[in-house]
């Protein structure tokens, strides 16, 4: 499979986008991690953004690839939308403040993702995104309210990650396996993800189970399978049966065997291998057939080169 993305992105959308970011296409361009020249050739139609490039500009620019790809009239979401966040600290009023507040939070989810949550002190945090501590607290009060936002960058990370590589993609079989394997923990960015999840697994489960926010992201990953086993059902490829019985297993498989991965229990190999051989036993009819599919890789990048946030509040908040 090609790497370029199937979607169809509007230059408009994206011109509004890197304006509304406050950033020049140069200063995007380098943050994307790619030539200003492909930039500007896949803003003026010469060329199609990949499906990475396409996460990183959503990344870079602070808005969700489906704001820059936009649906078909009566297309099907490919994934469900996440929940918004809702964080205590001060709302940014400015783009240069939107984009300081990404910038602490993108750190925070590195070092959180790294070294894990206790290890990590606000004044780390604040130094990798190049800023102050009181900064860092204008916008995010607790060390536990920036890890919610971190929890929350790597929902908004999947579900972009989603819309750029299923967008157009028909075949139901071809989608739940692209959409199980770019979930699983591939490449360093993978594992970083993957290192949020577990922790988050463990915080949750240290306060008895109770944590509604979690729940609600949890729901958004089951029902984007839910809806992909369905969508395979309708027509014929897909073992009948309730399609939330199915997506239980078949999520609790990814769910542990990610785990075993990022533990050195398996290999990436094995865990793909034993994921497909569930999907033949337990989804697949007998006579579909899943199809062999290059992915594009994960390994996206998880910091940006040089954070631009400099000061303290209140002059620069």
């Amino acid at each position: 499979m090609s790497s370029t993305t199937t979607g169809r992105p509007s230059a408009d959308r994206m011109r509004r986008a890197i304006r509304a970011s406050g950033r020049s296409q140069r200063q995007v361009a380098a943050e994307m991690g790619i030539d200003e020249t492909k930039l500007s050739k896949s803003l003026s139609g010469q060329r199609r953004f990949t499906d990475d490039e396409l996460v990183a500009l959503a990344r870079v620019t602070g808005v969700a690839v489906s704001a820059l790809v936009g649906s078909a009239p009566g297309a099907d979401p490919v994934s469900v939308t996440p929940p918004d966040a809702d964080p205590a600290g001060a709302s940014p009023a400015t783009p240069e403040q939107a984009r300081r507040r990404r910038e602490i939070v993108e750190a925070a989810w590195g070092l959180f993702a790294q070294t894990g949550f206790e290890a990590v002190r606000v004044s780390d945090i604040a130094a990798a995104a190049g800023v102050s501590s009181a900064t860092v607290h204008y916008y995010f009060p607790t060390k536990p309210d920036l890890f919610a936002m971190a929890l929350n960058h790597s929902v908004k990370l999947a579900y972009d990650r989603q819309i750029a590589r299923l967008t157009g993609v028909d075949d139901p079989v071809e989608r739940l396996w692209r959409l199980l394997d770019m979930q699983s923990p591939h490449g360093e960015a993978g594992r970083l993800d993957w290192s949020i999840w577990l922790q988050s697994w463990n915080r949750v489960a240290l306060k008895g189970g109770q944590d509604v926010e979690y729940v609600e992201i949890y729901r958004r990953w089951f029902e984007t399978v839910r809806a992909a086993v369905a969508a395979g059902q309708q027509v014929g490829v897909f073992h009948s049966g309730a399609s939330e019985e199915l997506t239980g297993e078949l999520t609790a498989l990814v769910d542990g065997l990610g785990v075993q991965v990022l533990t050195g229990v398996i290999t990436e190999e094995t865990m793909q291998r034993r994921v497909r051989d569930h999907l033949r036993r337990r989804i697949l009819l007998p006579d579909v057939e899943l199809p062999e599919v290059e992915l594009p890789s994960t390994d996206l990048p998880v910091e940006r080169p040089v954070p631009s946030s400099q000061g303290s509040p209140p002059a620069g908040v």
